[in-house]
């Protein structure tokens, strides 16, 4: 907290924002205020130590720092810095390198960090956001005010911040596509999200939003062979894996089917071997009812090639849980969170096991791979090329858009005029305006119109849509800053805080993406495969049935079916206690008849409806 206007920040005011985060701290809880400015920090160590280090406070409170951090390059940081001792903490670190560069810092950082320098000497606040928003920060801003927090509900704690709810988010949660609409938004009006790659600095008259990291879009590695792209890449993997198992005292990993966290159990592997790791255990989710899914097949190969310790959760373990319990996965830090019923389950699994921190395999997709290049090729005039490729993927994954089709767009990005291209485009929209989104949803039609839903969806279309220029790399560049990137990396973290857990994704090492973004288009997707390099550097290290597996099926529904099977009347209970402040919201009439199916089994959009009613329900009751 930052009193812009010279007033006193108070110990009541810092620590009743800090306890609304306790549950992000398992090792203290620490506070420090001194006139203007109060920092807090709620600990958790992966290491076990339970030692809080921040605020860390240095020069009789001329320079304070604190923040949800850890630093990834302190080895290159040191030549800079000159060497730091052992014993030094991230947050150290951080001040030096302040002390250095001031708030050009996070230009020279690599990490995971959201964290908040206090600069007495030029009395301003220094807000700093990662590369890519593995770290959430939020704050409100005022002529008077700062208040930052890691989670949004926590900003209004303060009593001169007023909690007002924004139904513009809430249309996003009912038009569930809408979540990845900007980089800024929250559920609370007045509460905003620190952009990724960001730096907001607080003076007492005034204040400066700038963007210190752009991807870059020019260069491209050039090698000899995929081979030697292969061993670049676990080079670059092996270190982002390696970082993400520094300083943990027992480390998890959550394991799903799919070669991404399949490699990450591999590389993690390997580094345990060396004595450069401790090793690490698995969670899974695996839904064995009948014949076994592919899903679970994978898992379990894995885990037998492997040979490490695991845990699985199944559906009928939500048969065991009370139903009080079942009922808690309602309540959530925000309504999308409700989504997260299998990494919730994992996560507290993890951490009854010992666990603090747990890594995980999100989002290969993005990083490592792209959709085929189709107006890169037809402009090399190798549209035969492209039409391959297409039907290759098509072939290999059926879901996949028609070759046909891909063609055509392909050809229109290359050869037609910019302002013919933006007519086609209005023309395809139109082909589903609002009111069909708004029929595949369960949002009230005069609110969806009172709140302009198709200007957010517009909003949405922009940051799909391409420019001219792009080529294969700035598209993949667009993809990896996407809006969406960023809304499921903080899901990931407020689901992980409130299980006592920190989540560590080794996809998003911004090492990594750098590679994956300098690799040619080739290495990427190839022959109907994607994430080529990754499966060349990685696929004689995970199972026959990972290896070639092309779908992308999980069990979260199975998850969730069986909770609404075991909850069905209570939790159409907790809607219908909840109609009063749904009602401006949501269309009554979908809940009606969804009500009118309840005594037979529903269809999964019906299943999704109950659900995500149930959720917004009692996240309008009023904050967990």
């Amino acid at each position: 907290m930052f009193a812009r206007d010279r007033g006193v920040v108070s110990v009541a005011d810092v620590d009743a924002v800090l306890q609304r985060q306790s549950h992000r701290g398992p090792d203290g809880l620490k506070l420090w205020c001194d006139g203007p400015i109060g920092l807090g920090h709620a600990a958790l160590d992966p290491a076990g130590s339970g030692r809080v280090v921040e605020p860390l406070i240095v020069d009789g409170g001329r320079l304070a720092i604190t923040g949800d951090l850890r630093i990834d390059n302190r080895r290159d940081l040191a030549a800079d810095l000159g060497p730091q001792p052992e014993s030094a903490s991230d947050a150290g670190i951080v001040l030096e390198a302040y002390r250095r560069w001031g708030i050009d810092v996070a230009e020279h950082l690599v990490g995971a960090f959201a964290f908040v320098i206090w600069d007495a000497r030029d009395r301003r606040v220094v807000c700093v956001r990662d590369h890519l928003g593995q770290k959430p920060l939020t704050y409100h801003l005022s002529e008077k005010l700062l208040v930052c927090a890691s989670e949004a509900e926590a900003v209004p704690c303060h009593p001169e911040v007023q909690r007002r709810i924004s139904e513009a988010r809430i249309a996003d949660f009912l038009v569930s596509e809408l979540e990845g609409v900007d980089h800024t938004s929250t559920f609370l009006e007045g509460v905003v999200r620190l952009p990724p790659a960001h730096v907001l600095v607080v003076e007492a008259d005034r204040h400066r939003l700038h963007r210190y990291w752009e991807p870059d879009v020019e260069t491209e590695l050039r090698l000899g062979s995929d081979e030697a792209y292969a061993e670049a890449f676990v080079e670059v993997f092996r270190q982002a894996v390696g970082s993400c198992l520094q300083d943990i005292s027992s480390p998890g990993l959550t394991l799903s089917g799919g070669i991404d966290s399949g490699a990450v159990a591999a590389a993690a592997g390997s580094l345990a071997e060396a004595g450069e790791a401790e090793p690490i255990r698995t969670f899974s989710a695996i839904d064995e009812a009948g014949d076994p899914s592919i899903e679970s097949s994978c898992i379990r190969s894995m885990i037998d090639r492997l040979g490490v310790e695991s845990f699985a959760i199944t559906p009928d373990d939500i048969g065991g849980i009370s139903p009080a319990d079942r009922l808690a996965f309602l309540e959530c830090g925000e309504p999308f969170d409700g989504s997260m019923v299998v990494p919730r389950m994992l996560y507290s699994t993890a951490a009854e096991a010992g666990c603090r921190a747990v890594l995980d395999g999100v989002d290969g997709d993005v990083v490592a791979s792209i959709s085929v290049p189709m107006a890169d090729l037809v402009r090399q005039g190798r549209a035969l090329r492209a039409w391959r490729e297409a039907a290759a993927l098509r072939r290999r994954h059926p879901g996949a858009p028609s070759p046909w089709r891909e063609l055509a767009a392909g050809l229109a990005k290359a050869w037609l005029p910019n302002g013919l291209r933006r007519f086609v485009r209005e023309l395809r929209h139109r082909r589903r305006p609002v009111e069909a989104v708004i029929r595949g949803s369960l949002i009230d039609r005069a609110f969806a119109h009172r709140i302009h839903l198709e200007e957010r969806l517009e909003q949405l279309r922009s940051h799909n849509r391409p420019d001219p220029a792009d080529d294969h790399r700035r598209a993949h560049a667009r993809a990896v800053a996407h809006p969406y990137v960023a809304a499921a990396l903080e899901r990931y973290d407020r689901v992980a805080a409130r299980c006592g857990i920190e989540v560590r994704h080794p996809f998003f090492d911004l090492r990594l993406v750098k590679l994956c973004l300098a690799l040619p288009w080739d290495l990427k997707v190839r022959g109907g495969r994607t994430k080529v390099v990754l499966r060349s550097a990685f696929g004689d290290q995970v199972s026959n049935e990972v290896r070639r597996r092309n779908d992308d099926a999980n069990v979260m529904w199975p998850m969730v079916s069986r909770i609404i099977a075991e909850e069905r009347n209570n939790l159409h209970s907790t809607v219908d206690g909840g109609i009063g402040t749904l009602g401006p919201y949501v269309d009554r009439a979908v809940l009606a008849r969804d009500r009118g199916v309840a005594t037979g089994n529903l269809t999964l959009d019906e299943e999704v409806r109950t659900w995500e009613a149930a959720t917004l329900a009692r996240w309008l009751a009023g904050p967990p």
